[in-house]
């Protein structure tokens, strides 16, 4: 508080509004108020206070709840509440960190309607021993050294954070006034973000924020989103918030109980539903992976007939998904030879989804020169005594590259969707076997078309070898001995 006082002209009425600043740090919804002219809604006032009160705060929220923005106020209240303070904030990527939680620093500090010191990209210094900076790091320790009468670590992106960090972390609230905040969306059923509320739960103030508890939905259930006209879904008063329209979509998409409604609408871990093939968790984890161990170009298509539909171009460098492309076009010939062409020469091969429809494309591109594999997935499978047909050894050995964390780039909504909603059982000779296309639909689940062109993408070992799965399988017991 002393900083804004500095900042005052020392007359009779200026230190008057210090005063009564003086009182408002005591309540971070006038403190984002006159700051900021902004109205801070229930639950992220009992956020912004849950860090001053508690050590450990953790927050699991559904896609576009605001979480970054609050996290943000905490930073800059943290900052300005005490005398002596350092603030540090971390994610898994510098981007997370320079872009997304600095973004909205910068932001603030715009439109404060007291002066700061012009921040740099990635660090605000209001005066000695007085400052906050961002920090993405693998390495611990250098997390260590920072000790304060006051420290608040700031965890963007939770989920993503490294273990060790979370034990450096921990090194530093050996001593001082110390809180840390960590906060993302549940998509990781493990590790330290998920254990804060499960095992862990009795050491973190936690908050779950689902779409149904923010401004936009407040009050409303998923009944009543079905019924509202199409003005009705457009009327948004906090429009940079999650949307009427979106969470509407999202049940269309992905329908009650999906794990991706469960985790980007209600903000819960997600569930796995009897006969999921490919757990979420595996998904995410995908998504927030982004090396990649080099290797050959390769690439997957699934060719759709005209409708809903989609012909689907997945492009990967070894475990590293490059490109993911889908078209709806009755005629999808021309795009795809463009999306190809860039590869021209340097693709090892391009398997295609031979069945029906898809000879044809396979024939068209061969004319072209691309190294064409023609794929029938209800083909024998390598192992007959495991499998049904060759789609179903094909998603298992996807399964186990995934178990294995041989898997990046990830990050297609759609695909991820798709792949976490495909479904297996036995049969009666003990086969697993994919569940038909037909089945999906009616249970309201399109088709798979971006699952598929995956799979196929990642096929090489398997169509070229017999030993994929065994290659998998002992690579899992590695890591997990």
């Amino acid at each position: 508080m002393s900083y804004l006082l500095s900042q005052m002209n020392k007359s009779p009425e200026m230190i008057r509004q210090a005063q009564r600043m003086e009182r408002i740090m005591r309540d971070p919804f006038l403190f984002t108020k006159v700051l900021f002219d902004h109205q801070l809604w229930p639950k992220q006032v009992e956020i912004l206070q849950s860090v001053i009160d508690n050590p450990q705060t953790a927050i699991k929220a559904c896609h576009a709840s605001g979480k970054t923005f609050t996290a943000a106020l905490a930073v800059l209240y943290f900052l300005i509440r005490y005398r002596e303070v350092i603030v540090i904030t971390t994610a898994p990527t510098w981007t997370q960190v320079e872009r997304v939680m600095w973004g909205e620093i910068r932001s603030l500090i715009q439109r404060s309607r007291y002066p700061f010191p012009k921040p740099l990209t990635t660090s605000l210094k209001l005066g000695p021993g007085r400052f906050a900076f961002g920090l993405s790091t693998n390495d611990g320790v250098r997390f260590q050294g920072y000790h304060c009468t006051n420290v608040l670590v700031v965890m963007d992106e939770a989920p993503g954070v490294l273990p060790s960090i979370y034990d450096a972390i921990g090194g530093i609230r050996a001593g001082g006034n110390v809180r840390v905040l960590a906060m993302g969306n549940p998509v990781i059923t493990g590790g330290p973000f998920f254990d804060a509320f499960t095992s862990n739960r009795a050491a973190w103030k936690t908050f779950t924020i689902s779409a149904f508890d923010t401004p936009n939905l407040l009050g409303l259930a998923v009944s009543d989103l079905l019924l509202m006209s199409e003005q009705e879904l457009d009327q948004n008063v906090c429009p940079y918030l999650i949307s009427r329209r979106w969470v509407k979509e999202k049940y269309d998409e992905w329908g009650l109980g999906h794990p991706l409604w469960e985790s980007r609408v209600l903000g819960n871990f997600p569930t796995q539903a009897d006969g999921t093939l490919i757990p979420l968790t595996l998904l995410e984890k995908a998504a927030l992976r982004v090396d990649s161990g080099g290797g050959d170009l390769s690439a997957g298509i699934d060719v759709a007939g005209p409708g809903e539909a989609e012909t689907v171009l997945v492009v990967r460098r070894g475990n590293l998904i490059v490109e993911i492309k889908a078209w709806t076009y009755t005629d999808p010939r021309g795009a795809l030879v463009d999306s190809l062409t860039p590869y021209k020469g340097k693709l090892k091969y391009v398997n295609v989804d031979s069945a029906g429809i898809g000879y044809g494309m396979a024939q068209h591109l061969k004319d072209f020169g691309f190294p064409i594999r023609e794929v029938n997935v209800g083909s024998a499978p390598k192992n007959k005594e495991r499998f049904a047909n060759l789609k179903a050894e094909l998603y298992l050995g996807f399964l186990e590259r995934a178990r294995a964390g041989d898997l990046a780039g990830l990050t297609d909504e759609k695909t991820i969707a798709q792949l976490a909603n495909i479904r297996y059982e036995l049969n009666s000779r003990g086969q697993v076997v994919i569940e038909k296309k037909e089945d999906a639909r009616k249970r309201g689940v399109k088709s798979p078309d971006r699952a598929d062109a995956i799979i196929l993408a990642f096929a090489g070992i398997l169509i070229e070898n017999a030993g994929l799965m065994e290659y998998y399988e002992n690579m899992t017991k590695e890591i997990t001995e």
